[in-house]
């Protein structure tokens, strides 16, 4: 439930934005080859997305970090860019397994992306409420209404509500300890791909 996810609220380090990307059945080096991305360095959850500054000064650029949550589940963290309008590397990166994409712009806006195999399966804007679309928005259709709790006002409830139907479609809560624990591969890839 989007209760659950309360504490995203605390988290400032996000508050200019961000997205999350889970990728189902393929490893953090395997989604580096998918989206053509180069190995930077291995850093922890606070120098990735401490500074707040994404691409600032880099527009055609997209700097993330992938980790393994599990054995079935990568996820790619991206702190304050565009990584979460980059449908390219979001086609290669479901190709044959399952992507799921929640982002936040800068400007407020956002997206969740459910994708399987290069095809949308689900796609709205958690913040304004927007009636969900794509192949099986029609089935999934109570379940993102059980999560979103009737489209709570405040859009930050809105994004926790989106948090929580991420971990109803792949069986993994994600905490703040859960992000702080692991080491990402800290990357870069042009945009546009």
């Amino acid at each position: 439930m989007a209760g659950d996810y309360a504490w995203f609220r605390e988290v400032t380090d996000l508050s200019k934005g961000f997205c999350f990307v889970w990728v189902r059945r393929v490893r953090p080096a395997q989604v580096l080859d998918r989206m053509g991305a180069k190995e930077l360095e291995r850093i922890g959850w606070q120098q990735m997305v401490g500074a707040g500054d994404g691409q600032r000064g880099f527009p055609d650029k997209c700097y993330f970090g992938v980790t393994r949550l599990n054995d079935d589940w990568a996820l790619v963290v991206e702190d304050n860019g565009e990584l979460g309008t980059e449908d390219g590397q979001f086609r290669a990166l479901s190709a044959g397994t399952t992507l799921i994409c929640l982002y936040r712009a800068d400007d407020g806006s956002g997206r969740f992306l459910l994708m399987e195999d290069r095809g949308v399966t689900l796609q709205f804007d958690p913040v304004s409420g927007e009636r969900p679309s794509g192949r099986r928005a029609a089935e999934l259709e109570t379940t993102v209404k059980a999560t979103r709790a009737g489209a709570p006002a405040q859009p930050d409830d809105r994004m926790a509500a989106a948090f929580a139907l991420a971990e109803r479609l792949t069986g993994v809560p994600l905490t703040q300890a859960d992000l702080r624990k692991h080491t990402y591969l800290f990357s870069v890839v042009p945009t546009g791909q």
